[in-house]
């Protein structure tokens, strides 16, 4: 047990401001300080944890430093962890969201931001495939292309076919086929995750400048109710919404991705980026504030009560042969999920500035990504470079 509250505190603050890498990172920092520095917590305990975490909705490491601080001390504990693992992350992306905001208008911020959108749809894409590289079943393939289909079908045409329905439908596909699970489900790579869109007529059908709090609770709660494993993959289903709402449109989303990853944390955060957007046009900067508030709340809700109420018979679900199952289809179909998305965020970040300056910077990128030769941290700095230096040439 750690000797005081001040340390605990201390301790989870500091990883959250040094919370930079993605989740793998996140949870191997936690392990480290957690088990391996401070015995506050046992590896078997820790292990068991990070299983049920990768199982439930919501960004995995997030979800493990609120099961830390519950196994330390308890409800307050799990809660205070929590808080203290994102409040720096969160910190960061309003800052960043108020420099946005005056940045547009100077040519040199609105340059970087146009060569970092196509490094940032193959960030993107790069995941997908190593998503799929790591379903090695057939069958794993065949339902990550019917779920792709289905959502490019979304994206480009009449017909209404929710990414996260699709998914939802490859999970309950593979428990009736295959009632039995024949594998372990496949664990997470990177920041996976899903994301149901969530439709607008579920809403409140709220006026005035407190109903976009509204509407940000509604969407991003019902967001982190159905968020398998958090991050990268629920930013491009989510710009469905973003952009429907008015909010954002597909190109500032992006932008606030590009947040999301250089700020510490989950990628979650961009949540506020978000609500500080939706906001701002109606109340100003402390208005902007409370909405970026409400939204990061809302998405992190669920998963502090998952561990906080439920993580006991959770622990006991998440072994169900019939859950299994359900879950080995749902994640086989997440990478075609991504990459469908992934398509009007390409062409999007392609149209955002010089077409030939765009593809060639996304090709670099994708093969970057893809051969693992650089980090998507690095990338990200060396774009926001190479505009800048783009523009200073002008």
């Amino acid at each position: 047990m750690s000797n005081s509250w001040i340390t605990f505190i201390a301790l989870y603050l500091r990883i959250g401001v040094l919370g930079f890498g993605g989740p793998q990172a996140h949870i191997a920092m936690l392990r480290e300080e957690i088990v391996q520095s401070r015995g506050w917590v046992d590896a078997e305990r820790f292990d068991e944890g990070l299983g049920l975490c990768e199982a439930l909705p919501g960004p995995a490491s997030s979800q493990m430093a609120i099961y830390l601080g519950w196994l330390q001390r308890g409800f307050l504990g799990g809660l205070i962890s929590g808080i203290c693992f994102l409040l720096p992350g969160l910190l960061i992306v309003l800052g960043l969201s108020e420099l946005w905001r005056n940045g547009q208008s100077i040519p040199s911020f609105s340059t970087a931001l146009q060569t970092l959108q196509p490094v940032i749809a193959a960030i993107i894409w790069a995941f997908a495939w190593k998503l799929l590289h790591n379903r090695k079943a057939g069958w794993q393939r065949i339902t990550a292309g019917l779920v792709m289909l289905g959502g490019l079908l979304n994206n480009f045409s009449p017909l209404t076919l929710p990414a996260g329905g699709l998914l939802l439908l490859a999970g309950l596909s593979r428990w009736l086929i295959a009632p039995t699970p024949s594998a372990p489900t496949p664990p997470s790579a990177g920041n996976a995750g899903l994301l149901a869109p969530i439709p607008l007529a579920t809403a409140p059908l709220l006026v005035g400048s407190w109903g976009v709090l509204g509407q940000l609770f509604a969407v991003f709660f019902k967001t982190g109710l159905l968020v398998f494993g958090g991050g990268l993959v629920i930013i491009p289903l989510l710009e469905q919404q973003v952009v429907s709402l008015g909010w954002l449109n597909s190109a500032q989303f992006l932008d606030g991705v590009a947040i999301g990853q250089i700020s510490p944390g989950p990628v979650v955060l961009t949540s506020a980026f978000v609500g500080y957007q939706a906001a701002w046009q109606e109340g100003g900067a402390s208005f902007a504030v409370l909405a970026a508030c409400t939204a990061t709340a809302a998405i992190f809700l669920p998963s502090f009560a998952f561990i906080l109420v439920g993580a006991p018979f959770l622990q006991r679900l998440r072994h169900q042969p019939s859950v299994k199952t359900m879950l080995s289809g749902l994640l086989a179909g997440v990478p075609g999920a991504v990459a469908a998305a992934a398509v009007p965020l390409t062409w999007t970040a392609v149209e955002s500035g010089v077409i030939w300056v765009q593809l060639l910077l996304f090709s670099l990128a994708l093969r970057l990504c893809v051969t693992g030769r650089m980090k998507p941290l690095p990338l990200i700095s060396a774009s926001l470079m190479i505009g800048l230096l783009l523009e200073w040439l002008r």
